[in-house]
């Protein structure tokens, strides 16, 4: 089967049906040229990627708490949960009032990765299977915003705080912090995209 080709011959504009390999995913490009070809981002590169959009949120994370813009639940309390739900026990009446688990902090940071990157591959494959400008900032701040049903609608209600956070514990605003963080989570993979696909 013949390669598609965006039919140009320059070398940006070059393309192979890289889902043929399973070491690489494709992603839509946009150059200086009319239409656009398929570009290859190695699964490498898709996990830095979810490194990187997962880092800027948690960066601009702390500076909007800082400014106190936004009032989420302490890592502490997410990797209690995160614990929880690793001993088959992830509903609460009040994750706060658990017992504590060992490390809460260790066990929430990789895992907050590991659903970056997950959620970043997610983006990658949906973008090339719809034809979703994948390198656009709407699109990406689209799916940042979608991304929020996770807290919403699974993790709040199971640590005890009802649908988007609505009873959360005294101090929180957790439906407009977790919204505000998954905007902040696409703005880093809009970043992480554009930087990758020159690569």
């Amino acid at each position: 089967m013949a390669a598609p080709s965006c039919g140009h011959e320059h070398r940006d504009c070059a393309a192979t049906d890289y889902w043929t390999d399973r070491r690489t995913v494709g992603i839509e490009c946009r150059g200086h040229h009319r239409g656009k070809c398929a570009m290859p981002l190695k699964w490498g590169h898709v996990l830095l990627a979810g490194v990187i959009a997962t880092m800027s949120m948690d960066v601009l994370s702390a500076i909007a708490i800082r400014l106190r813009l936004i009032a989420p639940l302490s890592p502490n309390v997410v990797g209690r949960w995160f614990a929880s739900v690793a001993r088959a026990h992830p509903f609460h009446e009040d994750i706060a009032r658990a017992a504590p688990a060992g490390h809460e902090f260790a066990i929430a940071l990789p895992v907050h990765y590991a659903i970056g990157m997950f959620l970043t591959a997610l983006f990658v494959v949906m973008a090339h299977r719809i034809g979703w400008h994948a390198t656009g900032l709407p699109t990406t701040l689209a799916f940042g915003v979608c991304t929020s049903v996770l807290p919403w609608l699974l993790m709040f209600p199971a640590m005890g705080y009802g649908f988007f956070g609505a009873h959360g514990p005294e101090g929180t605003r957790l439906f407009t912090s977790s919204m505000v963080t998954h905007v902040f989570f696409g703005l880093g993979l809009w970043i992480a995209v554009r930087i990758l696909s020159l690569t």
